[in-house]
């Protein structure tokens, strides 16, 4: 399976705890042309996976191991220019940095998944006339 032609490789980092959803995610991304530039089950590791790589966008779990928040993730990964996507069975209807863009709801198709991410990653740009896979919810832009 290839990318479109018209779609860019992304660089993508993946918070997400459970071992079996983060390799089925970055299969699916990979698999359409994306770049997984690091997988964290933890905010330190995504943060220091942040601290060296350069990403397009990151996916991230809302509730993680060890008592870590996705969402504090989000935050932070946002304040320092990451667009993010939750991808999570408990998403939050609201986001309180324009940087994150939405949510992909588990379960989900992977093709749907992809789909998502280049949507995010093209809202996060600016651009208004994004067609938006019906599995995601997007924030509302500030």
């Amino acid at each position: 399976m290839q990318a479109d032609t018209d779609a860019r490789s992304l660089r993508l980092l993946v918070v997400e705890d459970e071992a079996i959803i983060a390799m089925l995610v970055e299969d699916a991304l990979t698999m359409a042309g994306h770049v997984v530039v690091g997988v964290a089950e933890s905010a330190g590791e995504a943060l220091a996976i942040a601290a060296r790589e350069t990403i397009d966008l990151a996916l991230c779990d809302v509730r993680l191991a060890e008592n870590d928040s996705g969402i504090t993730v989000a935050r932070e990964l946002s304040g320092r220019g990451v667009p993010c996507l939750y991808v999570s069975g408990n998403c939050p209807t609201a986001a309180d940095h324009p940087l994150i863009i939405g949510c992909v709801g588990k379960p989900f198709a992977t093709a749907a998944l992809s789909r998502a991410v280049e949507a995010a990653h093209r809202l996060a740009a600016g651009e208004r006339d994004v067609a938006v896979p019906k599995s995601m919810h997007v924030f509302a832009r500030h």
